[in-house]
């Protein structure tokens, strides 16, 4: 009798952390609340050397230059990364085939800019049995699932160092025509069954911002242009250009959530914005947005990658905090589109 009252317990208990959860990540009085719990996911226990090592392993996969900061993998073996580990946050829609998305997720490519490869694929095989990210699986009649990751992670700039909430959102990629979304989508002109299919799926692309924002309970969101600049070099045609799709795709969704009273600019340049003195009050509520790549790494060629990847991928801990492998603790949630 006395193990089944501590049971019960037991189970109010944890049913009573979830509605505070589920409350604290949309309401804006209470988020401090869930904050300063951490997240220990079930109580699993995490080697956090062991799983630096794992990063240690990947990051010398990279040509040299192309590497994330070594000085993430030592926050990550230390264990001083492991509350920030455990809100990192996988969106994905609810209609793909988890084993996809985790696919997807984990099956991570060091670097892959324009395509070109620059990493040991021999080494990446014999650690984690593949050659290439697990979005080569796509086909001309069939992309593998678009995801985005959430996480918080430090920032630095100099000997300075700043908390910040960033969501990597993959664009889909015209930046040459092996791209699996090239082969995917063209032929296509403005108003034809593709055209429509690729701004609902830049929709679903831009909903996993606003979805995010709104279950961590941030008010302001900086966004960038995803899918724009390199990956949208060869998105021409009859009618055709970013400017329109990104117009047909966002406007919706923006609608959709306009009754949450965000605050929606533009991203300026990184790491600069975290230590704008104007932005420093509201970094605590503010969503940033990353754009990520359909194949690598987040960071992708870090240091010798100007795109805005790779620029957040050298100042943050995001590489060893978004990939699963190197975290466990990673969560994934479905989004309804």
């Amino acid at each position: 009798q006395v193990l089944a009252v501590r049971f019960g317990y037991a189970v109010a208990f944890s049913m009573a952390v979830r509605c505070l959860r589920r409350c604290c990540s949309r309401c804006w009085p209470h988020r401090g609340l869930l904050e300063e719990q951490p997240d220990t996911t079930e109580g699993k226990h995490v080697d956090w050397a062991a799983q630096g090592n794992i990063a240690e392993e990947m990051r010398k996969l990279y040509q040299s230059g192309y590497e994330f900061p070594a000085w993430s993998v030592e926050m990550l073996r230390s264990g001083e990364l492991a509350e920030l580990a455990s809100r990192v946050t996988v969106y994905y829609n609810a209609g793909d085939p988890k084993e996809e998305v985790e696919a997807v997720a984990n099956q991570r490519e060091p670097v892959n800019i324009g395509m070109s490869r620059r990493y040991d694929q021999d080494r990446l095989m014999e650690l984690h049995g593949y050659r290439t990210g697990a979005y080569g699986r796509s086909t001309e009649t069939r992309l593998m699932p678009n995801i985005a990751i959430y996480c918080q992670t430090p920032i630095k700039h100099g000997d300075r160092i700043e908390n910040v909430h960033v969501i990597n959102v993959i664009g889909y990629a015209f930046d040459a025509k092996n791209q699996p979304d090239y082969q995917y989508f063209f032929p296509m002109e403005h108003g034809d069954t593709k055209w429509n299919e690729l701004v609902e799926c830049f929709r679903h692309m831009w909903r996993f911002i606003f979805v995010c924002a709104e279950r961590k309970g941030l008010k302001r969101i900086y966004l960038a242009d995803i899918g724009g600049g390199a990956f949208s070099a060869m998105l021409h045609g009859p009618g055709i250009s970013y400017g329109r799709l990104k117009e047909e795709s966002l406007g919706p969704v923006q609608a959709e959530f306009q009754s949450n009273n965000f605050v929606v600019q533009p991203l300026t340049r990184v790491p600069d914005f975290a230590f704008n003195p104007q932005h420093k009050e509201f970094l605590a509520e503010s969503l940033l947005v990353n754009a990520w790549d359909p194949w690598s790494m987040v960071g992708n060629g870090n240091g010798y990658d100007n795109s805005l990847d790779g620029f957040f991928g050298r100042c943050t801990a995001m590489a060893v905090l978004c990939w699963p492998a190197a975290n466990p603790l990673a969560k994934y949630e479905q989004v309804e589109m």
